[in-house]
Order: C-alpha cells, then structure tokens, then sequence
C-alpha cells in the first residue's frame, strides 16, 4: 500500500524509470526514429523523382510526337509531289505522243492522198485504152 509521504522505493522507482526512458530513448527510440526519417526523405525523394521522369517522358513523348507528325506531313508533301511530277511526265508524254500520232496520221494522208492523186492521172491515161479494150470484148471485133 501506497503510504504518505513515499518512501524511498517510490523515489527509487521514478529514477530507474527515468534512466531507462532516457537509455531506450537514446539507444532505441531515437535512432529508430532517425531511420524512419530517413526512410520518408529517401521516399519523397524517390517519389519526386518519379514524378520528375515521368513528366520528363511525357515531354519528350510529346516531342516525338510532333517530330512524327511533322514528318508524316513532309512525306505526305514529298510524295504528293512526286506523284504531281509523275502526272506531268505523263501528260507531256502523252501529249508528245499525242502529236506524233497526229503529225503520222497527217503523213499517211498526206502520201495517200498523192498516192490517189497519181493512180488517177495513171487511170485517166489510161481510159482511152480501157474503152477501147471494152468496145472490143463487147463487140468482139477489132476497133481500128
């Protein structure tokens, strides 16, 4: 039973409490303490970091992004070109063949037309005999 005023025991009791608070606190708490500390900074670090990478990625996504679009773009126009080059290549060709074909065309009439032309004169000389040559059959008798 607890007497008044305390006896020595009691006062004893505080001081070996407070000695091995102020040991487990040094020794223990303290130190475990310290490394939970530690533990939280190197995490926070850990997390601002990730989030500094992942901002980073994001960035450098978007980069690319846009350096893929703009070159989408570019090839896009490159080959939209080319293939207006290829147009116009092939209209001048064909237009070049267009014209030859025309100017052969033009030729062939032209030496028919000569080629008629003579074997006219070359009949029409040549109907006085032809006439002759039918009275003959028809008549079957010389004309002379």
């Amino acid at each position: 039973m607890l007497s008044f005023p305390p006896d020595w025991t009691f006062i004893a009791q505080i001081v070996l409490f407070l000695i091995v608070w102020v040991c487990l606190r040094r020794f223990l708490f303290e130190p475990n303490l310290a490394v939970l500390k530690t533990r939280a900074q190197r995490t926070e670090g850990a997390m601002r970091e990730a989030v500094a990478v992942k901002t980073e990625a994001q960035a450098m996504d978007e980069q690319y992004q846009t350096r893929l679009a703009t070159s989408r773009a570019e090839a896009r126009q490159r080959v939209d070109a080319i293939y207006k080059d290829a147009e116009d290549q092939a209209r001048s060709v064909i237009e070049a063949a267009r014209k030859e074909a025309e100017q052969s065309i033009a030729n062939v009439r032209a030496n028919l037309s000569e080629d008629i032309q003579r074997t006219r004169q070359s009949l029409e000389a040549q109907v006085g005999q032809f006439a002759d040559e039918i009275s003959e059959k028809l008549l079957e008798r010389p004309l002379s």
